[in-house]
Formats: structure tokens, C-alpha cells, sequence
């Protein structure tokens, strides 16, 4: 199988991919993706009524919340599209073990904020895993702390970034320059895939902090903080 349902509520629906046929996505590299879905609709309609806050959180890529402005570099269009039809279609079956995953380079969130899987079983996928990269804009949410270990703080501003760092959060920051003690990501800077650098890994192997500039898609809608 290429694809497994992880776990599923009310609202959303969780699928990781690419354990038969690697990603095509060049930045990221043979990485599993785990796409966050909203169940009720496809992801572009999710877009157009708002209801891709289930999935998104108060991610201010989002735009004004119908569409409009949304500077996220993720095209849902696209590949998240697909994923939400081939599990429409009933083409996921749940996982049931964590084997799939062993020595495997996980992408923690190719659409969608990953705080929606349980912090247990990502932490279990992380364990057995061969590196993974991750990000969350939820970070401020004093529930949430706990993934730290695992996911970057996706901040906007240099005072996000201090906020962040203050709390003990590794940063990814997108915005035109890098500031002092920022990194450039290694994709930008020199080709290195995301599955080679591995840097975006949370808080566990210490503080980093990663700039990029404007990318994807949504670029042309981006205002730096």
C-alpha cells in the first residue's frame, strides 16, 4: 500500500503517503507525507468556506479566511486534492502497525498542522523512524508545549521568534532576509533535500532557528511581518 489512514475525529481525517512510490516533491525528497484533511469536504472547498481552520489552526497563511490573499506555498489543489478523492474513494486502509514506518524519513505535515495527531503516536512514528521534519503555528497554545521535541515553531516576525525561542521552540521563519542567528535552509541555499538536512526536527538535538524566503504558490500573496 502506498497510503494508511493514522487516526481520524469529527472533523478531520489523517493520511500518510509515499511508502511505495516516493514523493516526486524535489525539495523534500523520499520522505512519508502526512497530509491533515478536513473529512467534510475536499480541501479546496475546505479553502473557500473557511472550514480549512480545522485543519490550519490561526496559521495567518491562510489569507482572509475564504481564499483571498492566502499565502501558503501548499497548491491544494494539487496533491492534497488527491489524497482527500483516493481516500473518498476508499483507496486507504487504517494502519495497524508502525513497521511501515521504520528507517523511513517522515514529513510531519506536507498540508495541515500536525498537533491534530495524537502527540503519542507521533512520538511512536518519530521513535522508529530514520529522521522526520516538522512545523507548527500553534506553538503559543500552552497545551501544546509537549511538541517541542518534534515540530518547529512557525513564526512571522523576529518578536515571534524571540516569544518562541524564550519557550524553548526550535524556529522556521519565512521572510525575505535572515535575521541574526538564523540558519538559510539548505534547499535554498544549495539543493540539499529536506530528507538529507533533516535540521526541522523540533527542539530535541537543541535550539536551531531556519529562515527561507517567500515560496510556493502563495508567494505572490506574502507580507513580511
Amino acid at each position: 500500500m502506498n497510503g494508511f489512514i493514522l487516526h481520524e475525529d469529527q472533523h478531520r481525517v489523517i493520511i500518510a503517503t509515499g511508502f511505495s512510490t516516493p514523493s516526486d516533491n524535489r525539495k523534500t525528497g523520499d520522505m512519508i507525507q502526512i497530509w491533515i484533511l478536513v473529512r467534510s469536504v475536499s480541501p479546496t472547498e475546505a479553502i473557500r468556506t473557511g472550514l480549512d481552520r480545522l485543519i490550519c489552526g490561526s496559521c495567518v497563511h491562510r489569507g482572509d479566511g475564504h481564499g483571498g490573499g492566502r499565502s501558503c506555498y501548499v497548491n491544494a489543489g494539487q496533491a492534497p486534492q488527491g489524497v482527500w478523492k483516493a481516500w473518498k474513494a476508499g483507496n486507504y486502509p487504517l494502519l495497524r502497525s508502525l513497521e511501515y514506518f521504520t528507517g523511513r524519513k517522515v514529513r510531519f505535515g506536507a498540508y495541515g498542522d500536525p498537533t491534530h495527531l495524537p502527540l503519542s503516536l507521533a512520538l511512536a512514528i518519530a521513535g522508529v523512524s530514520a529522521g522526520w521534519t516538522g512545523y507548527t503555528h500553534q506553538w503559543r497554545k500552552p497545551s501544546l508545549q509537549g511538541w517541542k521535541s518534534l515540530l518547529m515553531a512557525s513564526v512571522d516576525s523576529i518578536a515571534e521568534l524571540v516569544i518562541a525561542r524564550s519557550l524553548g521552540w526550535s524556529t522556521f521563519r519565512v521572510g525575505s532576509e535572515a535575521s541574526v542567528g538564523e540558519s538559510l535552509c539548505a534547499s535554498d541555499r544549495d539543493g540539499t533535500p529536506c530528507a538529507v538536512c533533516l535540521l526541522c526536527a523540533g527542539a530535541r538535538g537543541g535550539l536551531e532557528s531556519v529562515h527561507i524566503p517567500p515560496h510556493g504558490s502563495g508567494s505572490v500573496h506574502f507580507v513580511e511581518a
